[in-house]
């Protein structure tokens, strides 16, 4: 049996009248909101409502872009970082070579600057290479017995007495420096004019042997060559004195000094060489000038 407060036969509504009545509801609204406006403050309601699910449901896809920004501006920074290590390590050549260059036109402007003698020429000549063994002393150079080098002659830079040629090849030769042990080269002081003989240490340093012990010699004082051996042109400067001590033991000084030229430095050099001095005749005597052959009287 149905209960008090239940109607009996009481009918409900069925599928269509229920989807009638939404359709009505739905147009009612939809006429209502362009119309009237009516339904505005309820939409920025739910938009308020929403906001916090719309940026919840945003951040995967925000997060996924940000990490792809990143790799690519990491991968962008990575190449333009590269790409600036290798500029500068080209800059960093194009520099070192011009510094090189401008080393070089400096030597070969100071060499140009210096006058040969009369009675000498010079031939111009750059360094090659050092021997294998370094203590030598020893280079080559790229100018021999085509240029009409021999062995013997003397070759200066722009400071001083380099060495002196002891092998001539037909389109090289051998340079032996100043400072080797086996070289001997006649100086005199330049302030005094004292005479003596530089030897070669073998270590980039020379000593001025045979000075007595009283002769007046002192640091920084200039040795130039003194020409009597026949082989130096008088006057190109070899060393610099730096150290001189009295042996309590010998009778003689004992004078250190550094080489004047660049031994360890130069690329082009000059070897001199001495041309023979032309001696003219003098032209025979002119028939008015000859004097007159006394005349003989004949008997």
């Amino acid at each position: 049996m149905a209960a008090s407060d239940q109607l009996m036969f009481a009918r409900r509504l069925g599928p269509n009248a229920r989807l009638l009545i939404w359709l009505l509801a739905g147009v009612a609204c939809i006429v209502a909101d362009s119309r009237y406006h009516a339904l505005d403050n309820l939409r920025s309601s739910f938009s308020m409502l929403l906001q916090p699910v719309r940026e919840t449901l945003r951040v995967p896809a925000n997060v996924a872009v940000e990490l792809g920004g990143f790799f690519t501006r990491h991968r962008l920074l990575q190449n333009e970082r590269d790409a600036l290590r290798a500029e500068r390590a080209q800059l960093w050549v194009s520099v070192n070579a011009s510094r090189e260059i401008a080393r070089e036109n400096a030597e070969l402007r100071a060499l140009l600057q210096l006058q040969a003698r009369p009675g000498q020429k010079v031939v111009h000549a750059a360094l090659l290479y050092q021997g294998h063994d370094w203590f030598a002393q020893r280079v080559t150079l790229d100018r021999g017995a085509v240029s009409k080098l021999r062995s013997g002659l003397p070759v200066v830079d722009a400071s001083g007495l380099v060495g002196q040629l002891s092998r001539v090849y037909p389109g090289t030769s051998e340079l032996t420096l100043v400072s080797s042990p086996e070289q001997l080269t006649p100086v005199f002081v330049e302030r005094t004019g004292q005479r003596g003989l530089v030897a070669g240490s073998g270590r980039g340093q020379l000593e001025l042997r045979y000075m007595p012990t009283h002769t007046d010699v002192r640091v920084n004082d200039r040795l130039l060559t003194s020409g009597i051996d026949r082989v130096y042109p008088a006057g190109i400067p070899v060393a610099r004195v730096t150290r001189v001590s009295r042996s309590q033991s010998g009778p003689y000084l004992r004078v250190e000094g550094v080489p004047l030229a660049g031994l360890d430095r130069s690329r082009a050099v000059l070897v001199v060489v001495a041309e023979p001095q032309v001696v003219q005749a003098p032209p025979p005597p002119s028939p008015a000038s000859a004097p007159l052959s006394p005349q003989v009287k004949l008997p």
